[in-house]
């Protein structure tokens, strides 16, 4: 829509919320009575024919005919036809608010509406209100965008998702499953003894990964800080306390990239299981996902990039050194020096020359095999040199207690068993720090309140630590990482027609 027609429509709006005021009505009361959602009413409709009812919502369709006039109302749950007779509909009446027919040229296509009258069907057997009583709760000033057509602009979408919400209801139904999905984790955690405890989103140091962290500083204590990349060593302060089975479901922020499957901002489901390791992780995994799945969509079928996908089906479970092998037929296990891991890497056409043996083959695996993990797989025992905060396994310490979820060619959560050796673990903290780069995320920040915290004893523990988002992106059958983000990261825009009617400056980038 031209900049131009959107203010004059506006401009149209504002004068029939004028007109309306003169009346004596208030555009914008502050309550409603409506006594059921539209949905109620739709699945039990033999229960309320004949019944009166009060339902309320956006006006998505108006035709007028002759003396009757049809809208289509759409709440939260469902849509419903309005029948509104001029016959049958109560006069304009200032003290309850109420419209009369003659005041429905007041109405417009987004504004939200309320009617009371008894629930029937219409000649052609269309569920509908018939109404007597019609209020309006709220007029729209802007036009929403044309229904049919939809909204085109990927730009405007990501912008406005609330417009695409009110536009398609299957975007609508995809957030709902999403906000599902983290209420059955929850429902899963807790039924398995978890117990949930906030831990800071702002944090002295940015432990628990290697990630670019967001810096910030906390006026009244005079401190610099950082938003956690990782919730990970308080949930393990828990353990030292004390608990067994503790769980967030919290946000991460990581100064990163921005592309298909990574946003600054994101959410985790992270745990600590005390008296286990990782192979205890592999199954909660599996039963929490089967368990989302089931709970939020009704099926653990999916498909994912062109594959059925079936999460009740036991997951792989294979060696990082063995998934390589597998496609590539290099068996990095058999490296003695480090100039043979890089010659095996020019090999598979990979041309980086890496510092570590471990380091050589996690990047023939990024390059070679993790596109590859379409159906759930559990890709385990990572080189140890990349995971400091994981035990080493026994029988061979190159490599460490550690696995991660791959589905759909997407990694979808990092798990291992911890390393519970304070000595050890700050030794391996050390080795890798550099402080003249400490806020790079390329290694573990020195958290010494943590390492005196396990000093004290913490039990043999592992943790989980699944993306939403990534699970959500699977789920959905989404491509973009944005389309299960209701409020995508985007940099400020104001619109040419929006600093028009604000007065503000802005820029005629958009085309609304």
């Amino acid at each position: 829509m031209a900049n131009e027609g959107l203010i004059e429509l506006r401009e149209m709006r504002l004068s029939k919320i004028q007109d309306i005021k003169a009346l004596g009505l208030n555009p914008y009361p502050s309550t409603s009575t409506r006594t059921h959602n539209i949905s109620t009413i739709q699945d039990n409709f033999e229960i309320y024919q004949d019944k009166e009812a009060t339902l309320a919502g956006r006006l998505m369709s108006l035709r007028k005919h002759g003396g009757m006039t049809f809208c289509t109302i759409m709440d939260q749950s469902g849509y419903i036809q309005l029948v509104l007779q001029k016959k049958r509909l109560a006069s304009l009446n200032v003290e309850d608010n109420r419209l009369g027919y003659t005041e429905l040229s007041y109405l417009d296509i987004g504004d939200i509406v309320e009617g009371t009258g008894v629930i029937s069907k219409t000649q052609k057997g269309e569920r509908s209100l018939f109404v007597d009583n019609l209020r309006l709760l709220s007029k729209s000033i802007r036009p929403l965008p044309d229904k049919h057509a939809g909204i085109k602009d990927r730009e405007i979408i990501v912008r406005k998702r609330y417009l695409e919400v009110i536009l398609d209801k299957e975007v609508k139904l995809r957030y709902m499953q999403i906000a599902k999905m983290i209420s059955a984790a929850r429902n899963y955690l807790e039924n398995m003894g978890f117990i949930e405890i906030a831990t800071p989103i702002i944090q002295p140091n940015y432990g628990g990964g290697t990630a670019k962290p967001f810096k910030t500083k906390i006026n009244a204590l005079q401190s610099t800080m950082y938003l956690a990349i990782s919730h990970e060593l308080y949930l393990k302060r828990l353990i030292v306390a004390g608990y067994e089975k503790v769980y967030t479901i919290g946000r991460y922020f990581r100064n990163e990239g921005i592309d298909r499957s990574h946003h600054p901002e994101f959410s985790m489901i992270e745990t600590m299981t005390a008296y286990e390791n990782y192979e205890y992780n592999m199954d909660l995994i599996e039963g929490l996902f089967k368990y989302i799945a089931t709970k939020a969509f009704g099926t653990t079928n999916f498909l994912v990039r062109g594959n059925t996908i079936d999460l009740s089906k036991p997951w792989k479970r294979i060696s990082m050194v063995d998934a390589v092998k597998e496609n590539t037929s290099l068996d990095f296990s058999r490296c003695q020096t480090l100039e043979e891991a890089n010659e095996y890497l020019g090999k598979v056409e990979i041309d980086q020359k890496c510092s570590s043996i471990g380091e050589a083959l996690v990047v023939a695996f990024e390059e070679c095999v993790e596109k590859n993990l379409i159906n759930p797989t559990f890709v385990c025992d990572h080189p140890i040199e990349i995971s400091p905060l994981a035990k080493p396994k026994n029988d061979d310490p190159r490599y460490a207690e550690r696995f991660e979820i791959f589905i759909g060619g997407m990694e979808c959560g990092d798990n291992w068993s911890e390393q519970n050796d304070p000595v050890r673990l700050l030794n391996t903290w050390r080795q890798y720090y550099d402080p003249e780069n400490s806020e790079s995320g390329e290694f573990h920040t020195l958290d010494f309140d943590f390492i005196e915290a396990i000093e004290y004893g913490m039990p043999p523990t592992t943790g989980i630590g699944p993306g939403i988002e990534r699970l959500a992106m699977i789920l959905t059958g989404s491509e973009q990482i944005d389309d299960v983000i209701f409020f995508p990261m985007r940099r400020q825009r104001i619109t040419s027609a929006n600093a028009e009617i604000f007065g503000i400056d802005g820029e005629d980038e958009e085309n609304q």
